[in-house]
């Protein structure tokens, strides 16, 4: 290892003592039931005062424990992927700028000290993208910028539009919910946690390195749209916009699933595994499961961070490829990363006692029992299905002896710096949904469920997961039957292309059709051209008329009589 990458031990150090900090903070605001509210008087202007604020309650100190601990592990974690790279100050650098505007947005209870925070987690990851210079990454990097721009003119229109209330502070009971602010707020959370129509800019933000993925989706940038609704969550609930949510939230979690079964790439495999929870939380803050969202948030950035850094094992010792069918062998090459990976995977499918399972099954009980239409539950009933199922899949084709291409039996295991940095999320994986249970959830409430809606979900689950291990050996004929249902289910129902190539397209098209009928067409018959020819015709017939002989004789003798009265005078 360089020297160079102390950098790494020096911050994943700060980072770990700022975790242990935030969390026995969030426990002393948690058991003492207080919250520290700190604020900056900026400007006044007649009743509205624009104001840098500060709050520090038991769910902000949580939630930065958790980022600060997810940080320093990817800190160390970067030691073994980024070995080699000759830019890593730079690196290092980026990522510490957006783990702080995640901070920021987390620690914001302010419209407009939040956009410090949204801005500058943009703009960083936007360079984390493109940090590795290709046409693909430039792509990817445009259309995650464009794509939160969105989000970003809906902040800033709901914070222009939110000074009728006399204060920008989301933090404080208004009473007055203005219909349009909320949607602008709506709209900014739905393109951060890339729900339909704004699903496509997450798979394509798998060209960041893997250390990057992993922060990106467990506990920053995709959760900052979650966690600024569990923020509006009041406000959401009385302006009537939380049915539109849930079913925007639950069309996102099963096309998500659908589209994970049919994906090959493992990283965008686990992307798409990070929508459809995305959407389950999404899900939970429409009927008002806001603690609830919170804690699955939690859990699933634990999960999911080790799961990626995993996966990122995978890909580095398995000579960069990402295609799934490629693999195979991996509980007989590495052992403990084939039981790091398959651990995390459980617990990201729901498998009971580990962290996946406490929050989703507490979610799914609660959301069948809050009396929704058969609709939403068999809808939330298939999305819960085929996240099982693309689950199993993707350890049946790691650890599968059978491959299509070559095999990495011969890698070796991961090494001392992968555990260290592993090692204490995979034991949040295993064990933190069991501790936060007890510490978050405060619905002391019973849920009274039958026996069928009970096993309801574990039926689904099984036969989800049986049928996906039966289809994964009848590959080649499930592309053959289902070549075009594929195909839309693979590109995650044309949101890709409408997106990007329908916007060109579109825009391209109109702009031909502008030039050809306006600019050389009725612009240039009545604007320049059109006058040109009308002059040219006029100024002709006038040339015609002084042609005549009466004409001329007639400029001859006038000209004459003017040169007699002007020698004589």
């Amino acid at each position: 290892m360089n020297m160079g990458y102390g950098v790494y031990i020096i911050w994943c150090t700060s980072l770990g003592l700022f975790s242990m900090i935030s969390g026995l903070w969030a426990a002393y605001f948690l058991n003492m039931d207080m919250s520290l509210f700190i604020e900056w008087e900026i400007y006044t202007n007649s009743s509205s005062t624009m104001v840098v604020s500060l709050v520090y309650d038991w769910m902000s100190m949580s939630f930065l424990s958790v980022v600060g601990l997810i940080s320093s592990s990817i800190m160390a974690y970067c030691i073994y992927y980024m070995d080699g790279d000759k830019t890593f100050y730079r690196f290092s650098l980026i990522l510490l700028l957006f783990v702080f505007s995640m901070m920021i947005l987390i620690v914001s209870p302010n419209l407009i000290s939040l956009l410090l925070g949204w801005d500058g987690l943009g703009l960083s990851s936007y360079a984390l993208i493109i940090y590795y210079q290709s046409e693909s990454s430039c792509n990817a990097g445009m259309l995650t910028v464009l794509s939160n721009r969105l989000g970003d003119v809906g902040i800033l229109m709901g914070a222009g539009l939110w000074a009728s209330a006399a204060s920008w502070n989301f933090s404080l009971g208004i009473q007055n919910v203005n219909l349009i602010a909320m949607s602008f707020i709506l709209l900014a959370g739905l393109t951060k946690s890339a729900q339909i129509p704004f699903s496509a800019w997450l798979p394509a933000a798998m060209a960041a390195p893997t250390p990057v993925s992993a922060l990106v989706h467990s506990s920053t940038l995709v959760t900052a749209g979650v966690y600024l609704m569990i923020r509006f969550n009041n406000i959401l609930e009385e302006s009537g916009l939380d049915n539109l949510l849930l079913i925007i939230a639950v069309s996102t979690m099963f096309m998500a699933g659908l589209g994970a079964n049919f994906e090959s790439d493992v990283k965008k495999v686990i992307a798409l595994s990070t929508l459809s929870q995305l959407g389950l939380m999404m899900m939970s803050l429409s009927v008002g499961l806001s603690e609830l969202a919170f804690f699955h948030l939690m859990t699933h950035a634990l999960f999911k961070s080790s799961l990626f850094m995993c996966a990122g094992c995978v890909i580095h010792t398995g000579g960069g490829s990402q295609d799934m069918r490629g693999y195979s062998g991996l509980g007989f090459s590495s052992p403990l990363l084939s039981v790091l990976f398959n651990c995390t995977n459980m617990a990201l499918c729901g498998f009971p006692c580990l962290a996946g399972f406490y929050s989703k099954d507490l979610i799914l009980e609660m959301m069948f029992s809050s009396g929704l239409g058969w609709f939403c539950e068999m809808m939330i009933l298939l999305a819960t299905g085929l996240t099982v199922s693309y689950s199993l899949r993707m350890m049946y084709m790691l650890n599968g002896s059978e491959t299509q291409g070559s095999s990495i039996s011969s890698v070796e295991d991961v090494n001392n710096s992968v555990i260290k940095a592993v090692v204490v999320l995979f034991t949040m994986s295993l064990m933190g949904g069991f501790f936060l249970s007890w510490a978050l959830v405060f619905n002391s409430s019973s849920i009274m469920l039958s026996t069928l809606d009970k096993s309801l979900v574990g039926l689904v689950s099984m036969s989800f997961g049986a049928m996906m291990i039966f289809l994964s050996l009848k590959s080649e004929k499930l592309v053959i039957s289902f070549s075009e249902f594929q195909a839309l289910v693979y590109s995650m129902w044309h949101l890709p292309t409408l997106s990007t190539k329908m916007n060109v397209s579109l825009f391209t098209n109109l702009g031909g059709l502008g030039l050809k009928g306006l600019d050389l067409g009725w612009y240039e018959l009545y604007g320049a051209q059109g006058a040109r020819s009308t002059g040219l015709g006029f100024g002709g017939i006038l040339q015609l008329g002084q042609k005549s002989v009466l004409v001329s004789s007639y400029l001859v003798g006038f000209s004459l009589l003017v040169l007699m009265v002007f020698f004589v005078f």
